[in-house]
């Protein structure tokens, strides 16, 4: 099952930001896009880890991205919010409108990866899940050891948590909380924000 599933730290198209996370049934490991085509790269190697032998399918990617526009555009009744969706306001997230083109190549993403490879994509938000899991020591500008001693807790609570090596980037770190989000989530151990008319936040 680990290997069913990757993690996705997502970044602007060329800025060399987007890191994949995932357990290849021993181990973790990331991958970065190194300023490539960042949805080319995450479609390449999903492509390759689908026909890697000897291994269960990858069907699910966990994308910290949104997903969804607020439901005011699509007219649905009991929606005003033009800025933010309900998941957003709840967990004090930036608004899919204001990060435009991101949202967009998400969206994007998401219906490419599903019409084309048969892969689910589900939303999450390392920051909140930081929040639940790791109390007030997570912040956005982690050094090396500040993020060894973070892993060292997660694995306290998730034991299939096997690292090939420690985080070196802020990237790697929020790319394994979106994994361990994933994890939370095949496990039942999830918490969802929003409404599914509009979009969820899986934390």
């Amino acid at each position: 099952m680990l290997s069913t599933f990757a993690g996705i730290d997502y970044g602007s198209k060329t800025s060399g930001n987007t890191v994949i996370c995932h357990h290849d049934d021993q181990v973790i490991h990331f991958y970065e896009a190194d300023k490539k085509d960042a949805d080319l790269f995450i479609i390449d190697w999903i492509t390759k880890c689908q026909a890697a032998q000897n291994r269960p399918m990858l069907t699910t990617v966990f994308l910290d991205a949104p997903l969804s526009l607020p439901a005011v555009y699509q007219s649905i009744v009991g929606f005003s919010n033009y800025h933010y969706r309900q998941c957003d306001v709840a967990l004090k997230a930036m608004s899919p409108m204001f990060l435009g083109g991101l949202t967009a190549r998400a969206m994007e993403l998401k219906q490419r990866l599903q019409e084309k490879m048969n892969v689910e994509t589900h939303e999450v938000y390392p920051k909140a899940l930081a929040q639940t899991l790791l109390s007030d020591h997570y912040h956005k500008r982690l050094t090396t050891n500040e993020m060894e001693a973070l892993c060292r807790i997660l694995s306290k609570v998730i034991p299939e948590l096997c690292l090939a090596e420690y985080p070196k980037t802020q990237h790697q770190f929020d790319a394994l909380l979106a994994w361990v989000s994933g994890y939370r989530f095949l496990n039942q151990q999830h918490l969802i924000f929003g409404d599914i008319q509009e979009g969820i936040i899986i934390v």
